[in-house]
């Protein structure tokens, strides 16, 4: 919606950051990664504790059974599995040098052996594989939390890591004073505490909870609910969310074997049904002629004792089609809603998420290596952290999203779609066809700034509430300026000479200029002080100088009062700053000579 999206200042910032940095060949290689980073496939990092069941989730997120499973924790080196034309196997080493192993397909023995070599002897993996699930995401793989390869190279190597990803899905089969821990020196740095946005904590192996059995799924939800509302565990992820991915694994990579061989067992008795279940021995060793022992016991291997007794119980109720039982079972894995919530909150939101790893790659950066001048850079950054509006749209997002915060129905409809939850076009977020005229997406912006200004007032809104709809708000007000002005048109000979342009009523000539009452300035428009006139501000007719300044200096209406019919009147457009000779204002970095727009060129963006 913005003509300066948060990801493209923030990749600007990150260029001004790595120039200034020039002369140190480590810093600014390591910045160079991180600038490429923001044009490749979004970065998930999972981790958590010792045999969370990592790796047979990310086998579930694939839907292909690439990481190695093993019955105890062996993975001491941190893997990526990314997107790749072909099956490839990269081996990075502590010094920096790359080996690749000549591999024509990915065998799950390969990549066991190759996880267990040391930390100090490898530095990560990488696996490429042509599997269409890794085409969007890359997801990595991180020893678990307590772990020997942890404890060996320090919890700030595990750190490390997470640094390089862009959103975190961390598994843990009981919240424990430790998740706590690391989850919050994961979000130490200040760009990480301002923007909490970026993890999803999952109950992972959730059919063990409690004494297991066909209720131990409802009995994790109601942890989990209960978790939810921790303030601690609240600050660092605002979804909490039952996982058994074991079962999620059999069935997004169910075979035709599987499912005859489970649609026999359900062909039996109940009364026999019954009895082979009363025990992993029964089931495997009975004598069943239909599915013999060893492919009863690749059932129980694959799908667990809760995922068999599920997939007869469906069989039974109807689902006697392979992709009907496969949908079922999604469900009852906790998978579809692990997956939908991925994808709204990291996949829908990567812009967001990429311009905060820029930004805290510039925090890291500045920090570790301050040097004269750096100061200059620490504004910058402090500014577009004080105007990431982007930001506060998603953590409002994640938190009507997962119950923390709650409007009546109606507003708590639209306030998602206002912040973006349908898309982020105005018409999106406005619940309007992508054909709807400028007027009538302006006359809806206006009224929905109507509705939320009374939510505003109510007096029963705690903190959490009057601040959620000051957000709202916010994103009303940026409609409303988006549809007043619209998005920046080529210039036009004359706008672009505006010494040549002569009235003798008071018109202006450059672009963005405004000859009638009551037309709105634009949120960014300059005066020749260089100051902003704020989101709804009024130019009374005849206070506009022949070079386009607007108004006096530090002249202000209030936020966002804007008139309908000067919503339809109004043609300014936003455009850089200019002096009064109609060229921009440019201002030089002292160190590394790039241009930078006005201080006050990030005001309230």
């Amino acid at each position: 919606m913005s003509g300066d999206p948060l990801l493209e200042r923030a990749r600007a910032l990150l260029i001004r950051t790595m120039t200034f940095y020039r002369d140190d060949p480590r810093t600014s290689t390591w910045l160079r990664g991180r600038l490429e980073r923001l044009d490749q496939p979004l970065r998930i990092a999972v981790s958590g504790r010792v045999k969370a069941g990592k790796s047979t989730l990310i086998n579930a997120l694939v839907g292909a059974e690439l990481a190695p499973t093993d019955a105890e924790e062996r993975t001491q080196v941190s893997t990526f599995y990314q997107y790749g034309p072909e099956p490839k196997i990269l081996v990075h080493t502590p010094h920096g040098a790359v080996q690749n192993v000549p591999v024509t397909t990915l065998d799950t023995g390969t990549i066991r052996d190759l996880q267990h070599w040391r930390p100090d002897e490898v530095s990560r993996l990488v696996i490429e594989s042509p599997t269409p699930g890794l085409q969007a995401i890359t997801l990595i793989e991180t020893p678990g939390v307590a772990s020997a390869a942890v404890q060996e190279t320090g919890r700030s190597a595990l750190a490390q890591i997470l640094s390089e990803a862009d959103a975190v899905l961390y598994l843990t089969r009981y919240p424990r004073q430790t998740d706590l821990q690391f989850l919050q020196s994961v979000n130490e740095l200040q760009t990480a505490r301002c923007v909490p946005i970026n993890t999803i904590v999952a109950f992972s192996r959730a059919d063990e909870t409690g004494s297991g059995g066909t209720e131990a799924l409802e009995a994790a939800e109601r942890i989990a609910d209960r978790y939810r509302n921790d303030p601690t565990l609240r600050s660092f992820a605002q979804h909490l969310i039952p996982v058994i991915g074991l079962l999620g694994q059999a069935v997004a990579t169910m075979t035709d074997d599987d499912f005859m061989a489970l649609h026999n067992v359900a062909r039996l008795p109940q009364n026999d049904q019954d009895a082979l279940l009363l025990s992993a021995d029964r089931f495997i060793n009975s004598t069943m002629e239909s599915t013999p022992g060893p492919a009863r016991q690749r059932l129980l291997e694959r799908f667990g004792h809760y995922g068999v007794v599920r997939a007869l119980t469906l069989i039974r109720s109807g689902a006697t089609e392979r992709k009907k039982l496969q949908s079922a079972l999604l469900d009852e894995s906790g998978l579809n809603l692990l997956q939908e919530t991925v994808h709204q909150q990291f996949v829908e939101r990567q812009d967001a998420l990429r311009a905060r790893s820029a930004l805290l790659a510039v925090d890291m950066v500045s920090r570790a290596n301050p040097r004269p001048g750096v100061q200059q850079l620490r504004g910058e950054f402090e500014r577009l952290l004080a105007n990431a509006h982007e930001w506060n749209e998603l953590r409002l997002l994640s938190a009507l999203d997962s119950g923390q915060v709650r409007f009546t129905r109606p507003l708590q409809t639209e306030a998602k779609r206002l912040l973006g939850a349908s898309g982020s076009a105005p018409h999106a977020r406005l619940g309007r066809e992508e054909t709807a005229l400028a007027v009538d997406l302006a006359d809806e912006a206006a009224a929905a700034l109507s509705r939320w200004r009374e939510q505003a007032v109510n007096p029963l809104h705690d903190r959490p509430h009057r601040d959620a709809v000051r957000t709202v708000l916010r994103s009303c007000e940026r409609l409303i300026i988006h549809q007043t002005h619209g998005p920046q048109q080529p210039q036009t000979p004359q706008q672009q000479n505006p010494q040549r342009q002569h009235s003798a009523h008071g018109q202006h000539g450059s672009a963005g200029q405004h000859g009638s009452a009551g037309q709105h300035s634009s949120s960014g428009q300059h005066s020749s002080a260089g100051q902003h006139s704020s989101a709804g501000q009024h130019s009374s007719s005849g206070q506009h100088s022949s070079s386009g300044q607007h108004g006096s200096a530090g002249q202000q209406g209030s936020t966002g009062a804007h008139g309908t019919s000067a919503q339809r009147g109004a043609h300014s457009q936003p455009g850089p700053q200019r002096s009064q000779q109609g060229h921009p204002q440019r201002h030089h970095h002292p160190q590394s000579g790039q241009p930078q727009s006005s201080p006050g060129a990030h005001a309230r963006d």
